[in-house]
């Protein structure tokens, strides 16, 4: 018989210490880095689930939990109070499993006294009723989003901006992009069926795991049949159209996974360049798994291509540029709180950077596609309305069965909801995916 998992008390006391390192201003995934050392990858995930889920409650717990105190708790007895509280909003345990289970929690790591801990969550659930409609009161609270992000999805969006906001309380769904060299999407289909995983085609490469397990147990994941990458990101790939033996510069490729699905599609030529000397070697380490070939790995800054570029012009660019991340905040909810209003026009500045410094690059009749994963319009429709007047050769190609000559996607949900208003007329896209901007420009 295979060993039980932690407890939920186990896995409180590493969320409540990640919860404190964030509080200081590490990011997710380096808070949890300190925090889960020594947890098997099943805990692991789990603890990264449960902060997840507090960080996308953030607003409502730690306000509920103002209302509860008469003064600041210590800093661990708040962080323990605040993700027990996120966990008890999103109804994620039974009200009084989860209370059990932070006092024993509080009790055995010594983070704040566990009478202490029972009084501030019961008192919770006796007032629960006035307090979450307290905390709804406020649009921001509501949302949980700080209030310059509210006011900027709803100026670039209207009444999706609530749509937008829903889907992003969801946990991301899980999605493999098909090897096209190694499987087709029947063949995965039919394997997860076989493993007993309920899947189903989520694009045109795209498959959606309906309940997300770990890599580990994904049929062919470590014979390099398929990769994890969002149904949005793969239409990358399909929209840059790179025929064989065609010249292609990847940017800001890492982590690898465009450029990866470039390979798989077709035996074009890739110099993929990134800044980060460890991310570089993901790329590397990616390409080998799915044993594939062609791309040339690139230490170098894409603002700055004189050192690397050896004059060559490309017939295809992917610049995936660096951006704010919005429409990535299902995925890594941190995104909310490291995120300041000035920084959107400081992403918006290197985005025009870069798209001033790779279109010398591109050959005649070439094609640059530029994507970014945000939703915010000074980033998309905005940045290339921008270079269009600065570049007057550049022209807007329209994408492959998207029907405008731009698409913002906006992200789904998981399951995907039952949008507010109807997508453009014409749209095909696949149903599940995160929020994305595209616009594919033409040399002429």
């Amino acid at each position: 018989m295979a060993p039980e998992g932690p407890s939920l008390r186990e896995l409180l006391v590493p969320c409540a210490r990640a919860w404190e390192e964030m509080a200081r201003g590490r990011t997710l995934e380096d808070a949890l880095r300190s925090a889960r050392a020594g947890l098997a990858p099943r805990a692991s995930a789990a603890v990264r689930d449960l902060v997840a889920t507090a960080l996308r409650r953030r607003l409502r717990a730690e306000y509920i939990l103002a209302q509860l105190l008469r003064r600041p708790a210590d800093p661990p007895a708040a962080a323990l109070l605040t993700v027990s509280l996120a966990q008890l909003l999103a109804r994620t345990y039974g009200d009084y499993v989860l209370v059990d289970e932070a006092v024993h929690a509080a009790h055995d790591s010594r983070l704040a006294h566990g009478a202490f801990v029972n009084g501030v969550l019961r008192s919770f659930l006796r007032r629960r009723e006035e307090l979450e409609r307290e905390a709804a009161a406020d649009p921001a609270r509501a949302a949980g989003v700080p209030p310059w992000w509210l006011a900027a999805l709803e100026r670039d969006h209207g009444p999706r901006a609530a749509h937008i906001l829903a889907a992003q309380l969801d946990p991301p769904p899980l999605v493999l992009r098909v090897n096209r060299r190694r499987a087709t999407p029947e063949d995965c289909l039919a394997r997860l069926a076989r493993a007993g995983i309920e899947a189903s085609r989520a694009g045109e490469d795209a498959v959606w795991i309906h309940r997300p397990v770990a890599v580990d147990r994904i049929p062919g994941f470590a014979e390099g049949e398929v990769s994890v990458q969002d149904a949005g990101a793969q239409l990358a790939a399909r929209w840059l159209g790179a025929g064989s033996r065609m010249r292609v510069l990847d940017a800001c490729a890492a982590p690898g996974g465009k450029t990866a699905h470039l390979l798989e599609r077709s035996d074009c030529r890739i110099d993929a360049v990134e800044l980060d000397p460890e991310r570089a070697a993901r790329i590397d380490a990616g390409l080998a798994r799915l044993g594939l070939e062609g791309a040339r790995t690139i230490v170098g800054d894409a603002r700055r291509p004189a050192p690397w570029w050896d004059g060559v012009p490309y017939d295809r660019i992917l610049l995936d540029a660096p951006c704010t991340a919005s429409g990535v905040v299902g995925r890594h909810p941190d995104i909310l709180w490291l995120r300041r209003s000035s920084d959107v026009a400081k992403s918006a500045t290197l985005q025009s950077e870069m798209l001033d410094t790779l279109w010398p690059l591109l050959a005649p009749a070439g094609r640059l596609l530029y994507v970014v994963c945000s939703v915010f319009a000074e980033e998309g429709r905005l940045q290339v309305e921008s270079f269009l007047r600065r570049r007057p050769q550049a022209r807007l190609v329209s994408l492959e069965g998207a029907g405008p000559a731009w698409v913002q996607l906006l992200p789904s949900g998981n399951p995907p909801r039952a949008p507010g208003p109807p997508p453009e007329e014409g749209l095909v896209l696949p149903a599940l995916h995160d929020g994305f901007f595209y616009a594919l420009l033409e040399n002429s």
